[in-house]
């Protein structure tokens, strides 16, 4: 019986440590739904979507270039599978825009006190664009961009 018991409670605890403590994350298609009616121009070298989209998130559109380290591909054979990295030290908040589809925005996270700000992943893209990350330190806005040519049919020219 005492073998029953220690493996009960052997069992209950390790279920107990891995249950997330708390997850805390916004849903900012509730609360800013029209950052995300914002549209981008048919000009893929055409900023106004994105800037406009930065003001509504940030409060503000004025940043400064540095702090974030950007990786894209300079050609993208699939716009269907875009592969896009990005680390910062240090930031309140990320947002991520480009400008090859309608809308301006394509995501947001809130960076919890002493996370790592190191993300990749890949974002769909229907022309050749823009890619611009903004994230906020301290109250200044960063910003990295890059152009990424997407390809017809693949051809990778």
């Amino acid at each position: 019986m005492e073998r029953r018991r220690f493996l009960g409670l052997t069992l209950g605890a390790a279920a107990i440590s891995l249950a997330p403590v708390s997850v805390i994350a916004k849903n900012y298609r509730k609360e800013l739904p029209d950052v995300w009616k914002i549209k981008n121009k048919e000009d893929e070298n055409d900023l106004t979507g994105t800037n406009e989209a930065i003001k509504a998130i940030f409060g503000t559109d004025k940043t400064e270039e540095g702090k974030i380290t950007l990786k894209a591909p300079d050609i993208a054979e699939s716009g269907a599978q875009v592969p896009v990295s990005f680390k910062i030290d240090k930031a309140n908040r990320i947002a991520l825009f480009q400008t090859a589809n309608p809308e301006a925005l394509v995501a947001i996270w809130d960076i919890p006190e002493r996370g790592i700000p190191d993300y990749a992943l890949r974002i769909k893209m229907a022309k050749t664009g823009i890619v611009t990350v903004v994230a906020e330190v301290d109250g200044k806005l960063y910003r990295a961009s890059k152009v990424v040519k997407v390809t017809a049919g693949g051809c990778g020219g």
